[in-house]
């Protein structure tokens, strides 16, 4: 019998295509393992009391921080500070209601707003931190998800202005005002919120051999790519968080007299909220959420272990009972390159335009 080369070659094809292409396309576009681990995951606050320290959370008015920020209230913290575009006023009143109907001790809430589409409400925000006895814990949840494309007052994106810079900026001023309570036995940290949605973001971001990779990024056009900006905005901030977190440790073993800080990431898992209701029109994206969604409870517990992990966690990226590995292009030498052009961009733009941040970057060296 004559042997049909062609034949095996397709069947041989199709094979590699079936045992390597799939797992490599999984691997570096769509995280089900981790999305269905999360699905079926029901972590527990670990931390059972934080008396006497302060927690910020921004985006307090969301699904996430607004459940957060009831989680840190019914575990004793003293200083609870409250931060959203909108007034926070509501919850407030009813955190302050669901304590006192337990016997509890209600914590001092302080109702602070900010404008995350403008540098100078970063700076403002900053400043009225300055003013807090101790900062142990923040819980960066505030964020956009927009599908039209928007410019900041700033000149940016409105994904790439919220998501990535304005949360980096404040990051980088509330930095030398983290200090732990004395009844905080662990280093005060600081964590970032982010998304499954980095991964399958990741082939719209390559690398310009020339010219500024942020404003590449920030002069999309509506379509794909502004269906991918908020993926693309939290890689950025991703890759902004390993570098950050780098530059602490080597800060921090130069001078020994430095606070210890912890800084990372959090993995919150999906859930359907105002924020993302939106996708419920799309069927991929749909899917997707209907695929790995949970309850939002369950993802601001995740949240708030993030922001109480001990020092091991620094520079990781926290999920429910464990860490997770960075994306696959991340962790490829194109992707430490892409960190150190994000890091060095984002910090003449800062330089440019927020004097007050210098000396931090000084700092960091």
């Amino acid at each position: 019998m004559a042997v049909n080369y062609w034949t095996l070659f397709a069947v041989a094809a199709v094979t590699a295509i079936v045992l390597f292409g799939i797992p490599f396309v999984l691997a570096e576009y769509f995280p089900w393992r981790n999305l269905w681990k999360q699905r079926v995951g029901r972590p527990t606050v670990n931390t059972e009391s934080y008396k006497g320290r302060t927690a910020l959370i921004t985006g307090a008015n969301g699904a996430f921080g607004s459940r957060a920020a009831r989680i840190f209230a019914h575990r004793e913290v003293e200083t609870l500070v409250l931060v959203d575009v909108k007034d926070c006023a509501d919850l407030k009143s009813q955190i302050e209601a669901e304590v006192a109907a337990e016997n509890k001790a209600k914590p001092s809430i302080l109702v602070w707003q900010v404008d995350m589409m403008s540098y100078a409400g970063c700076q403002a925000l900053a400043q009225k931190a300055s003013e807090l006895k101790t900062l142990d814990h923040v819980l960066m949840t505030m964020g956009i998800l927009s599908f039209n494309r928007r410019e900041s007052p700033e000149g940016w994106e409105t994904s790439i202005q919220v998501n990535f810079l304005s949360n980096a900026l404040l990051a980088l001023l509330l930095l030398p005002l983290l200090k732990s309570a004395s009844t905080n036995p662990a280093p005060p940290v600081l964590t970032f919120v982010t998304t499954f949605g980095v991964y399958p973001a990741s082939f719209t971001m390559s690398v310009p051999k020339s010219g500024s990779y942020l404003r590449r990024l920030s002069n999309n056009k509506d379509g794909m790519m502004q269906a991918h900006q908020y993926g693309r905005s939290k890689a950025l901030l991703l890759y902004f968080t390993r570098e950050l977190a780098s530059r602490v440790s080597a800060m921090e073993s130069q001078d020994e007299g430095m606070n210890k800080v912890t800084i990372n990431s959090a993995d919150p898992g999906s859930a359907w909220t105002a924020l993302t209701n939106a996708n419920q029109a799309k069927l991929i994206p749909r899917l997707i959420m209907n695929f790995s969604a949970r309850d939002p409870q369950i993802c601001a517990t995740a949240l708030v272990n993030g922001v109480s992990s001990a020092a091991e966690g620094h520079g990781k990226i926290i999920m429910d009972f464990d860490t997770s590995s960075y994306p696959p292009f991340m962790e490829r030498k194109s992707g430490r390159l892409a960190q150190q052009r994000v890091w060095e961009e984002t910090k003449t733009e800062f330089e440019a335009k927020v004097p007050e941040v210098k000396s931090v970057y000084e700092m960091l060296g």
